[in-house]
């Protein structure tokens, strides 16, 4: 358990931090693909994601196409 706590406390808190904006945004790009929206409002949502990544993401989960809303 010690070498499981050393190995995290060595990580760099910078790569860690781009790591999770990486998965949020390829999450948020996967649901936007998945979704019913028009083509042309998918690529705009997936640039926004892209050029700004922490808004954008915000944003996206905020005013974004809900997946689990359309599918019920």
């Amino acid at each position: 358990m010690n070498a499981v706590l050393d190995w995290a406390a060595a990580l760099d808190p910078r790569l860690v931090l781009l790591s999770l904006i990486g998965v949020l945004n390829l999450w948020a790009t996967g649901v936007t693909a998945l979704s019913r929206a028009p083509t042309r409002e998918k690529m705009l949502w997936v640039a926004v994601i892209f050029l700004c990544p922490i808004v954008g993401s915000v944003l996206w989960f905020v005013f974004g196409p809900k997946l689990w809303a359309e599918r019920r």
